[in-house]
């Protein structure tokens, strides 16, 4: 019940006095983008996970997995 007051407060706040996200210098962008396709190659070149969708079956030990019991 307490954010209704706050929210109320904050919808008469001038938009330019709050932060702005997203003004960041071209070159940065830029600079992010290379960033990103470099990550993007290395990661191609490790195989993480087959797209196969088959499964893997685990064998159990010799002798059973349950040693305690006959």
């Amino acid at each position: 019940m307490a954010t209704f007051p706050i929210n109320f407060f904050l919808k008469f706040v001038p938009d330019e006095i709050c932060l702005t996200m997203g003004d960041e210098p071209a070159e940065d962008v830029e600079a992010s983008k290379k960033d990103y396709e470099d990550l993007l190659n290395i990661a191609k070149k490790y195989k993480f996970r087959d797209n196969s969708n088959s499964q893997r079956f685990i064998e159990n030990k010799q002798g059973g997995s349950f040693k305690g019991r006959n």
